[in-house]
């Protein structure tokens, strides 16, 4: 019989990764690889949730997402961000960010149109622009630049295919929270030569270092601008998959209309959830992200004190991109040895778009954390 798989999916390389465990090692696996959180969904929220469906909200909503859930987002975003006034037109609800981002993708490329992507950038950016008949495009930030932008850099990407610009702060996975300079660096050049920014805004609550800016609150930039939201991070929601979608009504019609065809509407009881949590996000942010900038903190403590690891002081997001080449590995080859030797996932961070890291998901609780560095520490190069 023939093989009925596509060709261009015969050969399919995981960008992050599909590594398992060690069932002989005699150490505990420690997963660093996958950034999910590991505490529970709030239980009041759930509770609210599943009374929601006892009361009936089994069904399809309206394909945009319930008309009360986006209006909450938007006086969410009006009331927490200066300039930040959309309205539930603006607003698609969609089965998560990655779903999200498929959409708008699927929407706005044409066959080899360009998307520039800020390396080190998250590896799902450039799988679904390929999946999507684009091309990826790949503009490196620098380690000792602190991965802020440099224009220069961004005028060397440019040509007339050039469509989209996707942007990503707190960035997954270095942790920079781009300055003012840098956003107004991309807004200046999106306007400039007339292409879209794409906003990943995933980790908002996760800005440690200084107040979150929206690029889409910028002079200019609304009707420029499509973001991309999540409830997974925020509100330890991973498991329900739930996000929205910022855009002028046209987009957000052509994103409704592929949906259409795929799941139709987002999940019901998940958007009501997602409406508790917003109503709610107060107390959940002072809950929730506290914990997580402890972590950070701790395991960059910890990287530091590792004479063979190097390592961005992240400011804002879960995750750090820890530098290896003191090590005279690949990061492949690190990842296995990490993997093999002392049963800990981290993710190769080659598929970030740079050469010389891996990525760590700081998303245990930090006796598990001091765990794995203690094992670290036991390398000897």
């Amino acid at each position: 019989m023939r093989n009925f798989i596509a060709d261009k999916f015969k050969e399919r390389n995981y960008s992050m990764g599909n590594k398992t465990f060690s069932k002989k090692s005699k150490f505990s696996p420690i997963n660093l690889g996958i950034g999910d959180l590991d505490i529970t969904t709030d239980e009041i929220i759930i509770e609210k949730a599943m009374n929601d469906a006892k009361a009936g909200h089994t069904h399809y909503t309206e394909s945009h997402g319930y008309l009360e859930l986006r209006e909450e987002i938007c006086r969410y975003h009006r009331e927490n961000f200066k300039n930040y006034d959309f309205s539930p037109e603006n607003v698609m609800v969609v089965s998560g960010a990655c779903h999200g981002l498929y959409l708008l993708l699927k929407s706005i490329l044409n066959p080899e149109d360009e998307v520039i992507l800020l390396a080190p950038f998250f590896p799902v950016y450039a799988d679904q622009i390929t999946l999507s008949n684009g091309k990826p495009v790949v503009v490196e930030t620098k380690f000792e630049n602190g991965f802020q932008i440099v224009k220069e850099d961004l005028e060397k990407a440019i040509t007339e295919k050039t469509k989209a610009i996707i942007v990503n702060s707190p960035s997954n996975p270095t942790g920079v929270c781009y300055n003012i300079e840098s956003l107004n660096i991309i807004r200046e050049f999106a306007i400039e030569h007339d292409i879209l920014v794409i906003a990943d805004d995933v980790y908002d609550f996760f800005s440690y270092e200084r107040e979150f800016i929206p690029i889409t609150t910028l002079p200019d930039m609304k009707k420029r601008t499509v973001t991309i939201c999540s409830f997974s991070k925020n509100f330890a929601m991973t498991g329900w998959r739930i996000g929205y979608v910022f855009a002028d009504p046209e987009i957000i019609d052509c994103i409704n209309f592929i949906n259409e065809s795929i799941v139709y509407s987002a999940c019901s009881v998940s958007q009501r959830c997602a409406l508790y949590a917003l109503k709610d996000f107060k107390r959940l942010k002072k809950n929730i992200v506290p914990i997580f900038k402890e972590r950070v903190e701790y395991c960059y403590n910890r990287v530091k004190n590792i004479d063979f690891l190097d390592c961005f002081k992240a400011e804002g997001g879960i995750y750090l991109f820890i530098n290896i080449k003191k090590t005279g590995m690949t990061s492949q080859e690190f990842t296995d040895y990490l993997l093999e030797n002392y049963n800990i996932l981290v993710v190769n961070g080659d598929t970030f778009g740079v050469k010389g890291f891996v990525r760590i998901a700081c998303t245990l609780d930090i006796e598990i954390l001091k765990e794995a560095f203690d094992r670290i520490e036991k390398i000897k190069l």
